[in-house]
């Protein structure tokens, strides 16, 4: 029986070369129903009004979510310009995560990668965690003046002010062990 792993290779390689608007759709799968649960649990709404709203504000944010990740996942790999697109989805894998790459030149484009994004996660860290603090609070209000599932909305707010505080590390070590490999 085949197993799903080898299809992620060609997912990211679909995510690295597609245009905005597939992007938008695919998000707009993965938020619709996410919003739908949202609002059906949280308020004193009808699921049809909540599927409503659900795919209302999926339509309407998945298009500006599908843009801005599709040139944010353009603007990253413009670090490895040089890199042949056949090899871009190795390059972006082994700046993320596995083995070393054997190859000089793959672990070097990696290395690019990753310090490339090390200078944007510190550039942009303040505003990183000025939103999920944001969120958490609006959460926290909305536990209190509406319904206590927004406290989940806390928790996902304080798990992503998490991932900002440990991603430099979490690149850093990925880019000594690119360096050291070398």
């Amino acid at each position: 029986m085949p197993t799903a792993r080898p299809q992620a290779p060609r997912v990211n390689a679909w995510l690295l070369r597609a245009p905005w608007w597939q992007v938008g759709i695919a998000m707009g799968v993965l938020l619709a129903p996410f919003a739908v649960l949202v609002l059906g649990l949280t308020g004193d709404r009808s699921w049809t009004a909540a599927v409503l709203l659900g795919v209302g504000a999926a339509v309407v944010c998945a298009p500006m979510l599908g843009f801005v990740t599709a040139h944010t996942v353009r603007d990253a790999m413009a670090a490895v310009e040089e890199v042949p697109e056949d090899q871009r989805a190795a390059v972006e894998r082994a700046a993320r995560r596995g083995a070393v790459p054997e190859d000089d030149a793959l672990r070097e484009a990696a290395l690019h990668l990753v310090e490339d994004r090390l200078l944007t996660v510190h550039a942009t860290r303040t505003r990183a965690l000025a939103l999920p603090a944001v969120l958490a609070v609006v959460a926290a209000f909305l536990a209190v003046a509406q319904s206590p599932w927004w406290w989940l909305g806390v928790a996902v707010a304080a798990a992503l002010a998490v991932l900002v505080l440990v991603a430099p590390g979490r690149l850093e070590r990925r880019a000594a062990l690119l360096r050291r490999a070398g």
